[in-house]
């Protein structure tokens, strides 16, 4: 249940904080008084497409909060989704809006739309007059019944969506294999000229080209290498031929005589054994690094064929990863790609016949589970005209009639073999028609209010929005469309935008909304009414004038009606 909204610099809006209660919630004033603006904020806060324009003019971002009483339902997706707030028992939902974009939190924490999107679904749901046309969607209709279904339907129904996807798959390879014998052909000389190309490359590892790379550097230097570590070798072990010049005694010979200089004098100070350790490890690493040199040298190829192997390799590889790359790892993919469609277009006339016989078993299941699911639907459709029908005749169409006529499609689509259309026939002696030939704007205010009825029942939505459903309605319509509201707000929380005083007398809280205005400046507020201030606002939604003494006994009249009609708490 949604227990407060507080809204900062939105629109017309400087700040305003509206507490909801449980019941009726009616808000009313003036046209162009700033309802919408009201609706737009709560629609903002929970994931509705809002910009930069939303931003009040002078400030800097707009910032809506909406605080609210979580069901079981939401406080098991909070848990899921680790968004639990341990100090509070309150759901608090803000979006920030600012001209870079906008920050959404739940409970404090940074979320993205997608979840925003989802906890909507389990909070509220909107009923506007102008999406009464929805009713006329067959495809609207058909999920409407739907969600009326058990498990098992709804099993049935994610079954045959899946079964026909992978008919679908399996119909495009068909066609794609289905070609004419002149483009089969051309296109297995095609594929096989590129296998060729990249099964004689030989690839094997998707890093070939850089090691290839590394090794053309060192053969490419391979005589500056060779002389390099020859002379590292002579300066460390005196090995090859030193200059005449050169009296300097090799590394290795020095760090040894300087080793037995002081093991020799170990035996007249033993702490400098301290001394002679680290020169011990060192004359080690020495030697073993002249080992390796000498390795090192052995290794080098100065053989110039080598070199030219090497560049003959890499001049191959730029060339596939030019035609198959960008690089050796596509070129591999590539190729194995490749043998799997010469494979098929080699085999195409065997591989068809195996698909057909597939997709005739799937096809087979799918109509099997979607004759099923037509089966669960005629039943859904018997039991949603009987409700709809009695809905009808509590808000004042006693005489209507209502069916849901199911057809069959030719061929199983992803919805399963049916196509709904919701039909009425609003007077005696009328054959059912479909709503978009009969339905005027107030018929099908009231068919809405019907179908909502009974879904909010099953939906365990605790809020329910319904903005001006009234419009166009008078007499013992609008007398129903109160009635049925009144019942519904019993067991929801029900938001009611409306200009009729009928529907706003029996409300459990009454907000007026209201817009000032200055030389430079807009603003809106919003108030609770009662009282002598709820009378007022009745009158003046009846008469255009409140403070007149038939208008103020005429809703005194209205209050005392409400209170007849609601039921008891």
């Amino acid at each position: 249940m949604l227990e407060s909204l507080e809204i900062r610099d939105f629109a017309l809006i400087e700040q305003i904080k509206i507490d909801w209660s449980r019941g009726l919630n009616i808000v009313t004033g003036e046209t162009g008084a700033g309802k919408s603006i009201v609706m737009d904020a709560l629609s903002a806060v929970l994931g509705g497409k809002v910009g930069p324009q939303f931003i009040r003019i002078g400030a800097e971002r707009a910032r809506i909060e909406a605080t609210f009483a979580p069901t079981p339902r939401v406080e098991a997706w909070l848990k899921s989704q680790e968004l639990v707030d341990e100090d509070s028992k309150s759901l608090n939902v803000s979006r920030e809006i600012t001209k870079q974009g906008s920050k959404v939190r739940i409970n404090g924490t940074l979320v993205n739309h997608s979840h925003l999107h989802e906890l909507r679904s389990f909070l509220i749901t909107v009923h506007a007059q102008h999406e009464a046309r929805t009713l006329m969607s067959p495809q609207s209709q058909l999920e409407m019944l739907d969600s009326l279904g058990t498990d098992a339907h709804r099993k049935m129904i994610e079954e045959v969506r899946l079964l026909h996807l992978q008919r679908k798959e399996l119909l495009a390879e068909i066609s794609d294999l289905e070609m004419s014998e002149q483009e089969r052909t051309r296109r297995l000389d095609f594929a096989s000229f590129q296998l060729e190309e990249l099964t004689e490359a030989h690839l094997t590892e998707i890093d070939e080209d850089e090691k290839l790379s590394q090794d053309q550097n060192r053969l490419g230097n391979a005589r500056q290498l060779e002389e390099a570590v020859s002379e590292a070798r002579m300066l460390l072990n005196g090995e090859g031929e030193a200059s005449d010049s050169d009296n300097s005694k090799p590394a290795l010979d020095s760090l040894q005589e300087a080793l037995s200089a002081l093991e020799k004098a170990e035996r007249y100070d033993s702490t400098i054994q301290a001394l002679t350790e680290p020169l011990k490890t060192a004359l080690f690493h020495l030697e073993e690094t002249v080992g390796e040199l000498r390795r090192y040298r052995d290794s080098l190829d100065l053989d110039p064929e080598a070199l030219n192997d090497l560049e003959s390799r890499l001049s191959l590889l730029t060339g596939i990863k030019k035609k198959y790359g960008p690089t050796l790892e596509s070129a591999i993919a590539t190729r194995d790609a490749l043998r799997i469609e010469v494979d098929n277009l080699t085999h195409s006339t065997e591989k068809i016949d195996q698909l057909k016989a597939e997709e005739a078993g799937l096809y087979s299941r799918l109509l099997k589970v979607a004759e099923s699911l037509s089966a669960s639907r005629q039943k859904l459709a018997e039991s949603l005209a009987t409700k709809v029908e009695k809905e009808l005749k509590d808000l004042g169409m006693e005489r209507a009639a209502f069916h849901i006529q199911v057809e069959r499609l030719e061929e199983a689509q992803q919805t399963g073999l049916d196509r709904l259309e919701f039909l009425i026939a609003p007077n005696p002696g009328q054959p059912p028609m479909s709503l978009s030939k009969i339905a005027s704007g107030g018929e099908l205010s009231r068919m809405m209010l019907a179908v909502k009825s009974i879904f909010a029942r099953g939906d365990h939505v605790p809020t329910v929005i319904f903005d001006e459903i009234d419009t166009g309605m008078s007499g013992k319509a609008l007398q129903a469309v109160r009635d049925k509201l009144t019942v519904l707000s019993k067991s929801h929380q029900i938001l009611c935008i409306t200009h009729q005083p009928i529907i706003a007398a029996v409300a459990d809280n009454h907000l007026e909304v209201s817009k000032k205005q200055t030389a430079n400046q807009t603003n809106i507020s919003v108030r609770t009414l009662a009282g002598d201030d709820r009378l007022k606002q009745l009158a003046q939604m009846a008469s255009g004038e409140g403070d007149t003494r038939a208008a103020l006994d005429f809703a005194r009249a209205l209050v005392a009606q409400a209170q007849q009609i609601k039921p008891a708490p």
